[in-house]
């Protein structure tokens, strides 16, 4: 059965080039979404693990895989940073993208199943939801994720600059993993915010 990798079939989405801005009309896409709230760690990332969102997704794939012979990859981690509390804490969007055709029913077996195999933890919210970011701008970032903010400063600077105005939050694309990539001048981040013309 063949494995559908979205970042391929989203290519524009989640793949891009080093030390350039690019302009990009993103289209609506389905995401499995966890809402957050706290300190970040020594990564520049959330404390409180994202993993009732990937072990959902884990089981909508298991879902997918038997009832319609479809196979997926597991899409990167994104954040979408929504307002910073004091000096670590944050109030944030955790999500990953899931096929379009994932509805209500796959999710809430998905669900239900994680419910019953960790009935004795407590399972953060999770929520199926369609989300448009239309027009954006974004740039590739090599580096630690607690730098972040010098890639969003290009992106405002550019948005100034070509005449646009930066409408939305700080979204950033978590492309590899640090247990893969021990050293932080590996990591590959989008960094994207929503922008309308001035």
């Amino acid at each position: 059965m063949k494995v559908n990798d979205h970042r391929k079939i989203y290519k524009s989405v989640y793949q891009m080039g080093s030390d350039r801005v690019e302009l990009i009309e993103i289209p609506p896409l389905q995401f499995l979404v966890q809402e957050g709230q706290g300190k970040l760690n020594w990564l520049g990332r959330p404390e409180t693990d994202y993993w009732a969102v990937w072990k959902t997704i884990n089981q909508i794939k298991r879902i997918t895989k038997n009832k319609c012979d479809y196979q997926f990859k597991l899409m990167p981690h994104e954040i979408v940073w929504l307002r910073k509390i004091g000096e670590e804490e944050w109030i944030y969007t955790e999500m990953m993208q899931v096929p379009d055709f994932i509805d209500y029913e796959i999710y809430d077996e998905a669900r239900k199943s994680i419910e019953k195999k960790y009935r004795n933890e407590n399972i953060p919210e999770t929520k199926l939801q369609r989300i448009e970011q239309g027009l954006c701008i974004q740039k590739l970032h090599k580096g630690h994720y607690r730098e972040t903010e010098r890639t969003l400063n290009d992106l405002i600077n550019y948005a100034k600059s070509n005449g646009f105005e930066v409408v939305g939050e700080r979204r950033e694309l978590y492309l590899n993993q640090p247990m893969c990539h021990p050293t932080p001048d590996k990591w590959e981040t989008i960094v994207r915010v929503q922008v309308k013309e001035s």
